[in-house]
């Protein structure tokens, strides 16, 4: 019992480890975001972003404080009568003692109104460059899906060229086995002719595990996999995208809807007005609260009291300090005028940017539309060739199995059938990545694409 156990418990293991490395294209291009070390690396910025709101927060509180204290030893005093009769302190050193001192400045600005634009054209240019990398990993999720679908391409010509091989190669022995039995209607030259296919046939299998390789190397970069990991994927032919092609309206409304770029421009104009403002409000003069305390206290002997009197003898006891309002006027006005004129022209560059975006983006949605249309088309007319070849190889193999001399025939329906397959599964590759690219342009992602329009 405890045996049987141990077996299932493996067993569950194993199932785990299995599906831990089986992706559909939706799990891995949601896993690849995740995991990919660029992407990481591109989402890392927005916190460089925020850290300078934090240093606006910080720089409001107190931006100026400094803070100092010191202690020592010090001489103590004696007093001692002049000739004319008055008292004099002077230094004592045989008296020495302790003392300490500590001194505390700080300023704080009043401007809070520069502070508020401010902070809401930070706010707004986190926002604009969130949008930007949004935008970006759209992008990135096209480069996925583009790695998933060239996988699945790379297994079917592996297949495709290994399976060619094959019916050369029995081709090949069955002709080879006629010349042997001296068959009258097979000659040397047939056997010949077919031997030296037979390259096409060795190159077109090294061609499709070469790129089976450089795929899955991609594929791990992506997912951030060790050499000991292991890749595979639920599906396991390819096929037609199962996602239905919308109508052109439908696909322009949700680009106006969702289009991260129009959002992105929006807060760009929202952050462009802020910094224009901001640069406004620095014309005008700064008020600031600027408070100062001192305070210096010595035990050696003789010392009593605080010394108040600043022109005094003992200058070592101090009790004192500063409290007011100030004003800072920058005197070289031009240079601000010159940062606030390039904030406005970077406004209103932006605000033209607008009027034509909106129509760009859509004129692209359109071109991409067409080009859908236009590949879907193409699938239909090769998959219409592709059933005249099969019969015309089914054809030739016939005529093969009852005349060997017929080879050459055989080779030529061979080598249409494989090509016109190649393009085949090289057209619905291409159609897959298209949509994908459809899907960016629209400005959704293949997560939101799929809970938003694939469930209606």
């Amino acid at each position: 019992m405890l045996m049987l156990l141990r077996i299932l418990s493996l067993l569950v293991l194993a199932v785990t480890f299995v599906s831990a490395g089986s992706y559909d294209c939706v799990s891995f291009v949601k896993e690849a975001l995740a995991k990919d070390p660029i992407v990481t690396e591109s989402r890392y910025s927005t916190t460089l972003k925020k850290s300078q709101l934090d240093a606006l927060k910080a720089e409001v509180i107190l931006p100026t404080f400094s803070f100092s204290m010191m202690v020592g030893p010090a001489p103590g005093l004696k007093e001692y009568v002049d000739g004319t009769g008055d008292t004099i302190e002077a230094w004592n050193f045989a008296k020495m003692g302790p003392f300490w001192g500590t001194q505390i400045k700080a300023i704080q600005p009043l401007n809070l109104g520069q502070y508020n634009v401010g902070k809401k054209a930070i706010q707004a240019d986190i926002r604009q460059h969130e949008l930007g990398l949004l935008q970006g990993e759209h992008k990135k999720e096209v480069e996925f899906q583009s790695y998933y679908y060239n996988y699945l391409l790379a297994l079917e010509m592996n297949r495709l060229a290994k399976e060619a091989k094959k019916q050369i190669d029995e081709a090949y022995d069955k002709l080879e086995e006629a010349l042997d039995n001296d068959d009258p209607n097979v000659s040397q030259m047939d056997f010949l002719k077919l031997k030296a296919n037979m390259y096409v046939v060795q190159e077109a299998v090294s061609d499709a595990d070469r790129g089976l390789k450089q795929v899955l190397l991609a594929i791990r970069f992506s997912l951030n996999l060790n050499e000991r990991d292991s890749f595979s994927s639920t599906d396991t032919i390819l096929t037609v995208r199962t996602e239905p092609l919308l109508s052109l309206e439908e696909i322009k409304t949700m680009t106006l809807n969702s289009h991260p770029e129009l959002k992105q421009l929006q807060a760009g104009l929202q952050a462009k007005s802020y910094q224009m403002d901001l640069a406004g409000s620095k014309l005008a003069p700064e008020f600031f609260i600027m408070a100062e305390f001192e305070y210096v206290k010595s035990w050696a002997g003789d010392r009593q009291v605080i010394q108040k009197n600043a022109f005094a003898q003992d200058a070592v006891n101090k009790l004192g300090g500063t409290f007011g309002i100030g004003l800072r006027y920058r005197l070289n006005f031009w240079k601000g005028m010159e940062s606030f004129k390039k904030a406005r022209i970077e406004y209103n560059s932006l605000r033209l940017k607008d009027r034509y975006a909106l129509d760009g983006l859509l004129l692209k949605v359109e071109e991409q539309y067409y080009k859908l249309e236009s590949l879907r088309d193409k699938l239909e007319s090769i998959k219409t060739s592709l059933r005249a070849t099969e019969a015309i190889l089914k054809g030739a193999a016939i005529q093969y199995d009852l005349d060997p001399s017929n080879a050459e025939k055989l080779l030529s329906a061979y080598t249409q059938n494989i090509n016109l397959k190649k393009n085949y599964y090289f057209a619905i590759c291409s159609y897959n990545i298209e949509f994908a690219e459809l899907i960016y342009r629209m400005g959704l992602s293949l997560e939101d694409f799929h809970t938003t329009y694939m469930l209606k």
